[in-house]
């Protein structure tokens, strides 16, 4: 679809049935410059199939091309322009629900923050799957430990996203929302593994989260390297299925057997 930030392939589970549904909003990891909207599909397949809600994923723009805001922007136009024409979808705009993978996390809780700003909309839930949450420290002073994504890689996605002056912000870096910036933000379920360089920045938001009144659900899978929800395993079976436990509880509101 058109936005202002180019058109954005929206990838839609469940949309042959006009019957009103709860919508999950996904969106995929890559460190802002990688990876497309397909690589969510075996995820997005498995939500479908467990839960019953509508499902669309976002080929939001990537790095160096589309820096920061561009993403944001467009994840924001797009779920807007679902939720000002569910009825002609077969949305249920009262049951809208969040999430995404690695960057997909970040945005997916910054959109959150956006609409609450903009009064525009509201969501019922948001997702974060090992999210980057703090731009601003340099990967080189972060944990590093076995099997984390590389300080130099994860500088260029870093660096390719958003300037200097740019990463402090809560937009670009939710760590550094104020609490009245948290207030109000919908349920979160937040994942984070033991070998992330980023598990540190995710458990700090989650307390912030907290803090702010925000109910948070922290799940801790220690022996995980980031991106394991991509990959197969007994954990990634785990994982899966807390999320989808999540997405039932909070806007299909049954539980998974």
């Amino acid at each position: 679809m058109k936005t202002s930030q180019g058109v954005v392939k929206v990838i839609e589970y469940g949309f042959q049935d006009k019957t009103p549904a709860p919508l999950y909003v996904d969106m995929h990891g890559g460190g802002f410059v990688l990876m497309i909207a397909q690589v969510d599909d075996d995820m997005n397949l498995y939500f479908r199939e467990k839960t019953g809600v509508k499902i669309i994923s976002i080929d939001y723009p990537k790095a160096p091309d589309f820096p920061y805001p561009a993403a944001v922007e467009a994840v924001h136009e797009v779920v807007q322009y679902y939720f000002n024409h569910a009825e002609a979808f077969g949305i249920d705009s009262t049951r809208i629900g969040i999430g995404g993978h690695s960057a997909g996390a970040n945005l997916a809780t910054v959109e959150c923050m956006i609409a609450k700003e903009r009064s525009d909309m509201t969501y019922i839930f948001q997702m974060l799957d090992y999210p980057p949450l703090d731009l601003d420290v340099s990967a080189y002073a972060k944990p590093q430990p076995e099997k984390c994504i590389p300080p130099e890689q994860a500088t260029i996605f870093d660096t390719s996203y958003a300037k200097p002056e740019q990463r402090a912000h809560p937009h670009v870096s939710p760590v550094y929302a104020t609490q009245e910036q948290l207030i109000g933000l919908p349920p979160a379920l937040l994942i984070v593994a033991g070998f992330d360089s980023l598990h540190d920045e995710g458990v700090k938001y989650a307390t912030l989260l907290e803090q702010a009144g925000v109910s948070v659900e922290k799940v801790e899978f220690e022996n995980m390297a980031h991106g394991f929800t991509y990959n197969k395993g007994e954990d990634t079976v785990r994982a899966l299925a807390i999320i989808a436990d999540f997405i039932n509880r909070h806007i299909v509101n049954e539980s998974i057997s």
